[in-house]
């Protein structure tokens, strides 16, 4: 009996095209946005992928409640805010390899190589082309002009996202300089902030604003399958002055420092940077690639001509409690 279990589990094995290789990554991004790339990673490279996922701030308490116990040998997350307080919580472990340091431009990854960015999104504004004109739009810091006055839809100030914008506008315009901005820009503000991105985007479509600020690869996504032409009014703009250029933020990921199949952990990371894996998050997801060389389909292509902003993200995300204490005190709820 014993002898026909192990035979059994044998068939099992080769029947999946796995060998008893493993990974198990925690992920804070939906398991449908990481299939086609998990997929691809566990028959190249026959490591079977365990996936657990939940909010990030979920799975980064329960890596440092199991310590070492844990099974997590990554954690896969959206915006530097949440690596860095993944680093600061210490679940991640400092990985010195050849590959990521060469692939991934050094203001996308931790200064000690605690975590890695693995795709890039804009924050950006869309606008309703009937009652805005391109000429009008400039950088972030215009919103908190009069003329916006109850036109611009925004998630809430507890969003990880916006908190990261302020911190790249503190970087580029100044503290006091973004104080003043938070003050003026609540009021201008067209409803209370309820919602995610794709609600923004909806109701700049149905008239309850002007413009909003939204993360790219929503607006992309919905915009590729608008069939039905909802949103043929809503345009694209990526903010631009003289003091900052378009707010990049990161999905990336960090090996937990105690991983029990760190190999296969640098594997998976090395393998989100390649070309083909690169290729699937622009193509797939809507996000941008990490790397500049690689070739993007037609739909990418014209969301693509636009000048990112360089600041070192790493920098950015210690500046996240601040930003948060600032948009408490101007009243961004």
């Amino acid at each position: 009996m014993k002898l026909l279990l192990i035979f059994t589990n044998l068939f099992i094995f080769i029947a999946q095209g796995y060998s008893k290789e493993e990974l198990n990554l925690y992920s804070a991004r939906q398991e449908v946005l990481m299939r086609p790339l998990i997929k691809l990673f566990e028959d190249k490279f026959k490591i079977r992928v365990n996936i657990v996922s939940a909010k990030a701030n979920q799975l980064i308490n329960r890596i440092v409640q199991e310590g070492e116990y844990t099974n997590a040998d990554i954690l896969l997350t959206t915006d530097v805010g949440r690596l860095h307080i993944a680093k600061e919580k210490n679940i991640f472990q400092k990985i010195d390899n050849a590959i990521l340091t060469n692939l991934v431009p050094s203001n996308y990854r931790d200064k000690d190589n605690y975590w890695f960015g693995v795709s890039l999104r804009a924050r950006l504004l869309v606008y309703n082309k009937n009652s805005i004109n391109e000429s009008d739009l400039n950088g972030y810091i215009d919103l908190a002009n009069d003329k916006w006055k109850n036109k611009v839809l925004v998630r809430s100030s507890s969003n990880v996202y916006n908190q990261s914008l302020i911190s790249a506008m503190i970087m580029n315009y100044g503290e006091d300089a973004v104080k003043n901005f938070l003050k003026v820009f609540i009021s201008n503000f067209a409803r209370k902030p309820s919602g995610g991105d794709r609600d923004q985007i909806r109701a700049v479509a149905a008239g309850e604003g002007d413009l909003a600020l939204v993360n790219s690869y929503y607006f992309l996504k919905m915009k590729s399958q608008d069939n039905e032409k909802k949103l043929d009014h809503v345009i694209e703009y990526f903010p631009k002055d003289n003091f900052m250029k378009t707010h990049i933020n990161i999905s990336g990921a960090g090996i937990i420092k105690n991983s029990k199949n760190k190999e296969n952990a640098i594997k998976f990371l090395e393998f989100l940077v390649s070309n083909e894996a690169q290729k699937i998050y622009a193509e797939v997801n809507f996000e941008y690639p990490i790397r500049k060389n690689i070739e993007l389909n037609i739909f990418m292509k014209k969301y693509n001509n636009f000048i990112k902003d360089d600041i070192n993200l790493s920098d950015l995300a210690k500046l996240n409690k601040k930003s948060m204490m600032l948009m408490d005190i101007a009243g961004w709820q």
